[in-house]
């Protein structure tokens, strides 16, 4: 099993400076990463303040020396993928090959308006990312691309100077059904979930499982990751409840674990007070990596 990992998120939703702050206590309290998100504005309260996904992750990487960042996830909704990876290669230089490339299927509802665009069916959505992913593996790996698929195409796509990272950045893919599992058992270095439940992340791991079988890939090449707080069946309002749920969700086989800073959970759904955090960083995420170990 893969050793331990905790990251936050941090929502780009305060004034700049706040958010510096954020990232800099973070990274000098010891976490092993820092993410961001990738929607137009706050899919659960649209409209609040809110930054751009790929600028501010480039402030990030200017702001730290050590975390991984990313952006949990890159939504394939809201660029074209050579986009996405030229913008990625960037943030890997600026960070000194810190990057990990967080990638998923879904995009908030919020979005597809804002962008002036119609919302894709489901059917397509799932098409395009698999045409996603491969091209994106593909332009991160290649000096010159060229790809014609049906949703998307590239024609000599120039990516000198190339990665940092080599042969590319660890990917992170978000995935939960049949055929976007398949994709996270072709090209996964981290697969991650919300859940929402225990039970249901261990199902959806199961079937990762089994389709890397399928692929002829070893399913321990791939971390099982937990976005944790944002659902009810991975809820937490103290440091005791969060690590008793790191507890069960690691007997599940997680071994990588997000928080998010401070606390946040969809609307009904009970987070913890900001300052529980700071146990969190101090002592709890400590112990915990001392009792697993």
């Amino acid at each position: 099993m893969s050793a331990l990992r905790f990251d936050a998120i941090v929502l780009p939703n305060e004034p700049w400076a706040d958010l510096v702050r954020r990232w800099r206590r973070l990274e000098l309290g010891g976490v092993d990463g820092i993410w961001s998100c990738d929607h137009f504005t706050n899919p659960h309260r649209p409209g609040h303040p809110w930054f751009e996904a790929a600028t501010s992750l480039m402030g990030l990487a200017l702001a730290t020396e050590r975390v991984r960042i990313g952006l949990l996830v890159g939504a394939i909704t809201s660029r074209h993928p050579t986009l996405f990876a030229q913008e990625a290669k960037t943030v890997d230089h600026a960070s000194l090959g810190r990057l990990d490339i967080g990638i998923g299927a879904g995009g908030a509802p919020t979005d597809a308006p804002m962008w002036g665009r119609d919302e894709w069916a489901p059917t397509e959505r799932i098409a395009r990312f698999v045409e996603y992913v491969e091209l994106v593996d593909r332009l991160a790996r290649d000096p010159l691309v060229t790809y014609d698929g049906e949703w998307y195409s590239t024609h000599g796509a120039a990516m000198d100077p190339g990665f940092v990272q080599k042969p590319r950045p660890p990917f992170v893919i978000a995935a939960h059904g049949a055929r976007t599992l398949e994709v996270a058992a072709r090209f996964a270095d981290t697969w991650n979930t919300f859940g929402p439940t225990l039970a249901e992340a261990r199902k959806s791991s199961e079937r990762l499982t089994a389709a890397c079988i399928r692929s002829g890939r070893d399913p321990d090449e791939i971390r099982r990751s937990a976005l944790v707080g944002l659902a009810d069946g991975s809820a937490w309002t103290t440091a005791n409840e969060f690590a008793e749920l790191v507890l069960r969700w690691h007997e599940a086989g997680f071994t990588h674990f997000i928080f998010y800073d401070p606390p946040y959970a969809r609307d009904g759904v009970p987070r913890a007070e900001p300052q529980a955090v700071d146990e969190l960083i101090a002592h709890t995420i400590p112990h915990l990596r001392q009792d697993l170990a």
